[in-house]
């Protein structure tokens, strides 16, 4: 099983070789559990900051991951390796959940305009997206002193399933889609320009 590590070196590998920057990377540890976090935001590689539109991918290894990539399973947790083991006759089912959120600002001009938003999102994904893994579109609101409300943020996320057993990890296509759909939201009319 591939150690944790490498598996950060292989997707910030295959985030590059796509055209795409990683950057503002975080590595974070839980004292306690000793859980891990990886976090780092990323961009098309020829684009300047500020960066308005971005892609923000994490993923979760919990301590029984780490245990598991260095000893080879969590049976020597449990008992002696000579006693037999009735662990063995199940499958190892090492899996990560990595996150991708696309995080962009709307332009001012469009913050009472959900509805177009929300409407010109889903086509983006759906006309980028050939999977049924579609992203969900998480909304923030703010209220001006004076009563009127509008969209302060959104964000647009999902999940993708990733087995650790597999010897051969392949980013290419999850990172290929990242940068069209950030190429893609730019494009967008209600996006905040960096000028």
């Amino acid at each position: 099983m591939i150690k944790y590590e490498e598996f950060i070196s292989h997707l910030l590998n295959s985030a590059r070789q796509c055209g795409l920057n990683p950057y503002l990377t975080k590595n974070l540890l839980e004292t306690t559990t000793l859980d891990r976090e990886f976090i780092f935001m990323c961009v098309p590689i020829d684009e300047e900051p500020p960066h308005l539109s971005r892609a923000q991918l994490s993923f979760h290894w919990d301590s029984m991951l780490t245990s598991e990539s260095i000893y080879g399973g969590n049976c020597s947790l449990y008992h002696d390796e000579t006693e037999e083991c009735t662990h063995d006759e199940l499958p190892n089912e090492a899996f990560i959940e990595l996150e991708i959120e696309y995080q962009f600002e709307i332009d001012k001009d469009f913050q009472m305009r959900s509805e177009l938003i929300n409407s010109e999102l889903f086509k983006l994904f759906e006309g980028n997206m050939p999977h049924g893994n579609i992203p969900y579109i998480n909304w923030g609101a703010f209220v001006s002193n004076d009563g009127r409300g509008g969209i302060s943020k959104v964000a647009a996320g999902h999940y993708w399933h990733i087995e650790l057993e597999n010897d051969d990890l392949e980013f290419d296509s999850i990172f290929i889609e990242i940068m069209e759909n950030i190429k893609a939201i730019n494009k967008l009319p209600f996006i905040k320009k960096n000028f």
